[in-house]
């Protein structure tokens, strides 16, 4: 029985040679599926980040942080008089 050298010497070559490009096409698969993410990631945080920035925008404005200071903090210009509306306990029938 013969054996042809330069026969099984090209058979290994190949079979390296498509291991190899299997690995690199399992690494490129990966490389792919964490670009994805990252971009889904960017994308929310360039949104997160105009919500942001259009609420910096707002709060520029002098009649909406007047707005939040009454909601919030119970602010109270000089000659107003402050309320509190209490709600009585009525007994249950």
């Amino acid at each position: 029985m013969k054996i042809n050298l330069y026969g099984v010497l090209f058979a290994f070559i190949i079979l390296y040679l498509v291991f190899q490009i299997r690995e690199d096409v399992l690494r490129y698969n990966g490389l792919v599926s964490g670009c994805r993410k990252l971009e889904a990631v960017i994308k929310e945080t360039v949104l997160k980040n105009q919500s942001l920035k259009s609420r910096i925008a707002s709060l520029d404005d002098g009649q909406f942080i007047e707005c939040l200071a009454r909601e919030r903090l119970i602010y109270v210009k000089k000659g107003e008089k402050a309320f509190k509306i209490c709600r009585l306990k009525s007994d249950k029938m």
